[in-house]
Protein backbone atom coordinates (compact mmCIF):
# COMPACT_ATOMS: atom_id res chain seq x y z
CA UNK A 1 0.00 0.00 0.00
CA UNK A 2 2.79 2.19 0.47
CA UNK A 3 4.20 2.02 -2.63
CA UNK A 4 0.96 2.46 -4.56
CA UNK A 5 0.34 5.63 -2.76
CA UNK A 6 3.80 6.72 -3.63
CA UNK A 7 3.35 5.54 -7.34
CA UNK A 8 -0.03 7.71 -7.56
CA UNK A 9 1.56 11.09 -5.70
CA UNK A 10 4.44 10.42 -8.28
CA UNK A 11 2.17 10.45 -11.23
CA UNK A 12 0.26 13.59 -9.86
CA UNK A 13 3.59 15.55 -9.76
CA UNK A 14 4.39 14.38 -13.34
CA UNK A 15 1.50 15.33 -15.21
CA UNK A 16 1.25 18.80 -13.53
CA UNK A 17 4.88 19.23 -15.07
CA UNK A 18 4.37 19.64 -18.60
CA UNK A 19 1.71 20.32 -21.57
CA UNK A 20 0.08 18.51 -23.29
CA UNK A 21 0.54 18.10 -28.00
CA UNK A 22 -2.34 19.93 -28.32
CA UNK A 23 -1.53 22.91 -25.88
CA UNK A 24 1.83 22.87 -27.74
CA UNK A 25 0.10 23.01 -31.15
CA UNK A 26 -2.74 25.68 -30.47
CA UNK A 27 0.62 27.84 -29.50
CA UNK A 28 2.36 27.06 -32.72
CA UNK A 29 -1.11 27.69 -34.41
CA UNK A 30 -1.17 31.31 -32.79
CA UNK A 31 2.43 32.29 -33.32
CA UNK A 32 2.06 31.14 -37.26
CA UNK A 33 -1.18 33.11 -37.62
CA UNK A 34 0.43 36.40 -36.02
CA UNK A 35 3.68 35.68 -38.21
CA UNK A 36 1.55 35.22 -40.91
CA UNK A 37 -0.44 39.29 -39.84
CA UNK A 38 3.00 40.43 -38.84
CA UNK A 39 5.11 39.53 -42.02
CA UNK A 40 3.42 41.61 -44.86
CA UNK A 41 3.44 44.85 -42.57
CA UNK A 42 6.66 44.10 -41.86
CA UNK A 43 7.74 44.40 -45.52
CA UNK A 44 6.23 47.26 -46.20
CA UNK A 45 7.30 48.90 -43.45
CA UNK A 46 11.30 47.77 -44.64
CA UNK A 47 10.46 49.38 -48.15
CA UNK A 48 9.13 52.66 -47.02
CA UNK A 49 12.57 52.98 -44.58
CA UNK A 50 14.82 52.10 -47.53
CA UNK A 51 12.96 54.23 -49.64
CA UNK A 52 13.53 56.59 -46.92
CA UNK A 53 17.18 56.12 -46.19
CA UNK A 54 18.03 56.52 -49.94
CA UNK A 55 15.85 60.08 -50.26
CA UNK A 56 17.59 61.16 -47.37
CA UNK A 57 21.00 60.05 -48.44
CA UNK A 58 20.61 61.40 -52.27
CA UNK A 59 18.98 64.99 -50.51
CA UNK A 60 22.54 64.67 -48.26
CA UNK A 61 24.81 64.22 -51.09
CA UNK A 62 22.60 66.73 -53.27
CA UNK A 63 23.37 69.27 -50.97
CA UNK A 64 27.17 68.19 -50.37
CA UNK A 65 27.62 68.51 -54.45
CA UNK A 66 26.40 71.99 -54.34
CA UNK A 67 28.51 73.24 -51.17
CA UNK A 68 31.56 71.34 -53.84
CA UNK A 69 30.50 73.28 -56.43
CA UNK A 70 30.91 76.26 -54.31
CA UNK A 71 33.95 75.48 -52.42
CA UNK A 72 35.91 74.36 -55.79
CA UNK A 73 34.35 77.66 -57.95
CA UNK A 74 33.38 74.82 -60.36
CA UNK A 75 30.37 73.61 -61.76
CA UNK A 76 28.94 70.42 -60.54
CA UNK A 77 26.89 68.09 -62.94
CA UNK A 78 24.73 65.00 -60.96
CA UNK A 79 23.76 62.29 -63.17
CA UNK A 80 21.20 59.43 -62.09
CA UNK A 81 21.46 56.44 -63.97
CA UNK A 82 19.18 53.12 -64.37
CA UNK A 83 21.60 50.04 -64.05
CA UNK A 84 21.02 47.01 -63.70
CA UNK A 85 17.79 47.34 -61.91
CA UNK A 86 19.79 50.03 -59.61
CA UNK A 87 19.68 53.38 -59.50
CA UNK A 88 23.09 54.56 -59.42
CA UNK A 89 23.94 58.47 -59.41
CA UNK A 90 27.50 60.15 -60.07
CA UNK A 91 28.37 63.63 -58.78
CA UNK A 92 31.27 64.80 -62.26
CA UNK A 93 33.65 63.28 -59.57
CA UNK A 94 32.83 66.02 -56.84
CA UNK A 95 31.96 63.18 -54.71
CA UNK A 96 32.13 59.43 -54.83
CA UNK A 97 29.13 57.45 -56.67
CA UNK A 98 26.47 56.72 -54.77
CA UNK A 99 24.05 53.53 -55.21
CA UNK A 100 20.73 54.05 -54.14
CA UNK A 101 18.95 50.69 -52.26
CA UNK A 102 18.04 47.56 -54.02
CA UNK A 103 14.71 48.45 -52.85
CA UNK A 104 14.95 51.92 -55.03
CA UNK A 105 13.83 50.45 -58.70
CA UNK A 106 12.78 53.23 -60.77
CA UNK A 107 13.17 56.70 -60.55
CA UNK A 108 11.17 60.52 -62.87
CA UNK A 109 12.73 63.54 -63.47
CA UNK A 110 15.31 65.40 -64.87
CA UNK A 111 18.43 62.72 -64.98
CA UNK A 112 20.92 65.72 -64.94
CA UNK A 113 20.98 68.36 -61.86
CA UNK A 114 23.55 70.78 -62.15
CA UNK A 115 25.03 73.25 -59.92
CA UNK A 116 26.58 76.66 -60.83
CA UNK A 117 29.96 77.95 -59.06
CA UNK A 118 27.45 79.46 -56.91
CA UNK A 119 25.64 77.05 -55.73
CA UNK A 120 22.78 77.41 -58.21
CA UNK A 121 20.79 75.05 -59.86
CA UNK A 122 21.34 75.15 -63.56
CA UNK A 123 17.57 75.29 -63.83
CA UNK A 124 15.13 78.35 -64.05
CA UNK A 125 12.51 76.37 -62.07
CA UNK A 126 12.77 73.90 -59.28
CA UNK A 127 14.05 70.49 -60.69
CA UNK A 128 11.64 67.56 -59.61
CA UNK A 129 13.08 63.79 -58.96
CA UNK A 130 10.78 61.12 -57.40
CA UNK A 131 11.58 57.38 -56.50
CA UNK A 132 9.40 54.48 -56.53
CA UNK A 133 10.32 51.25 -54.57
CA UNK A 134 9.44 48.05 -55.76
CA UNK A 135 6.08 48.67 -53.73
CA UNK A 136 5.50 51.76 -55.82
CA UNK A 137 5.90 54.00 -52.92
CA UNK A 138 6.99 56.91 -54.16
CA UNK A 139 9.29 59.90 -52.20
CA UNK A 140 10.38 63.01 -53.60
CA UNK A 141 13.23 65.68 -54.18
CA UNK A 142 13.39 69.27 -55.48
CA UNK A 143 16.23 71.31 -55.77
CA UNK A 144 15.14 74.96 -56.25
CA UNK A 145 16.54 77.97 -58.25
CA UNK A 146 18.65 78.32 -54.89
CA UNK A 147 19.99 75.51 -55.41
CA UNK A 148 18.68 74.22 -52.17
CA UNK A 149 17.51 70.52 -51.67
CA UNK A 150 14.38 69.50 -49.99
CA UNK A 151 12.42 66.14 -50.05
CA UNK A 152 9.58 64.38 -49.05
CA UNK A 153 7.32 61.37 -48.11
CA UNK A 154 4.79 62.39 -51.24
CA UNK A 155 4.76 61.61 -55.16
CA UNK A 156 5.42 65.94 -55.69
CA UNK A 157 7.25 68.01 -52.78
CA UNK A 158 5.42 71.31 -52.15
Amino acid sequence: MCVSSYHQRFVAVRRQGGFTLIEVMIAVAIVGILAMVAVPNYLQWNARYQLKQGTTELAGSLSLARMAAMNRNLAVTVTLALVSGRVNVDFGGALAPLVLPQTIVAFTGGPTIQFTRQGLSGAAANVPLTLVSQQGTVYSLVVTPSGKVNWCAQATCP
